[in-house]
């Protein structure tokens, strides 16, 4: 009889199995976390597998009876499912979206990784020799970049003619739409088994390396860093994300692990989605202070030390909301639309 070894490899996924579908009946699917719809799931297809087993073999009659009630549970509970609920906006970025950034926080470290490596190398290669500044981009902004170190004008100046020209409004919504172009690459790459995400993150990172060693060259390092700070911190944060998002989709293709490609696939989706649903209000902000902040000469923003400061600042405030939004707003009702 093979009674005795299926319940020793699959004792604790039932017990789990039967505890998982426990809590979603007290709260339903959406009580759940988000790792823990995924074991639901994992757990449910093996035990489907199992019952297959227990009524092919020479099983015993109980254990072959207690799996088909646990599968036809939980297939009553993943299919058919409580009354449906609408998703309000409030809780997809309030509770979804925190909880889909710590359960993929290692992709998107990986993205900030790829970033920082290209930048550092960027920036040595620049400082040990200018002339990889143009080798490494485009040479008509380099010197214009050098122009700029060389003429001592407050940061803010860099972006003064654009803003001046366009507007404020116009300015702002043309690099919210750059800046998203840049993050859609970087995620939708990633089906090209990573490596499309991995050359717009190094692409993006070398780019900031040589920006910031142009500065460094004409010993103006500080003020060059101030230039982006205000809104690059928010900006730079939200490309690293659709970056990790791009990478998951990409992993899930290339080590699928115990589930088939289709399903790793349409797993990761899901998730890799809620990563950059995150990242949109990051790029409406960067955006805006982008066009309206950053152009500041004179006053409170027309000093480097403060223009760092604040962007630092709202980085950290965004970083805050995407990882830990979910428990800083626990148990407030108006996270969730009314059904």
């Amino acid at each position: 009889m093979h009674t005795s070894g299926l319940i020793a490899g699959s004792r604790q996924g039932w017990e789990r199995l039967s505890e998982l579908l426990d809590q979603a009946e007290r709260g339903g699917l959406a009580g759940l976390q988000a790792d823990e719809l995924d074991e639901l799931g994992r757990l449910y297809r093996r035990a489907t597998s199992d019952l297959s087993v227990a009524r092919r073999d020479d099983v015993d009659p109980e254990i072959a009876r207690y799996l088909n009630q646990l599968v036809s549970r939980a297939y009553a509970r993943i299919y058919a499912g409580s009354r449906p609920r609408r998703l309000g906006l409030g809780r997809l970025f309030a509770v979804e979206v925190p909880q889909t950034f710590r359960k993929r926080a290692s992709y998107i470290g990986v993205s900030v990784l790829l970033s920082v490596v290209a930048a550092l190398a960027s920036y040595t290669a620049v400082t040990s020799d200018p002339r990889w500044a143009g080798a490494l981009f485009n040479p008509m902004a380099v010197e214009r970049w050098r122009d700029f170190a060389e003429s001592g004008t407050p940061a803010g100046e860099y972006f003064s003619a654009n803003a001046e020209a366009l507007g404020g409004p116009e300015f702002s919504g043309l690099l919210m739409s750059n800046n998203i172009q840049v993050a859609l690459k970087a995620f939708a790459f990633g089906i090209v088994l990573m490596l499309g995400t991995i050359v717009v993150l190094v692409m993006n990172g070398s780019m900031l390396g040589v920006f910031i060693g142009v500065g460094a060259n004409s010993d103006a390092l500080l003020r060059f860093t101030s230039i982006i700070a205000p809104h690059g911190v928010v900006e730079l944060s939200a490309i690293f994300i659709a970056g990790g998002a791009g990478l998951l989709i990409g992993h899930a293709i290339v080590d699928p692990g115990d589930l088939c490609r289709k399903d790793a696939l349409r797993l990761a989706a899901a998730d890799a989605v809620k990563l950059v649903t995150g990242t949109l209000p990051m790029f409406v902000v960067a955006g805006i202070i982008e066009g309206m902040i950053s152009p500041q000469s004179v006053g409170l923003f027309g000093s480097d030390a403060p223009r760092i400061l604040f962007g630092l600042l709202a980085g950290a405030a965004f970083w805050i909301c995407l990882f830990f939004g979910d428990k800083l707003w626990a148990g407030d009702d108006p996270l969730t639309d009314a059904d």
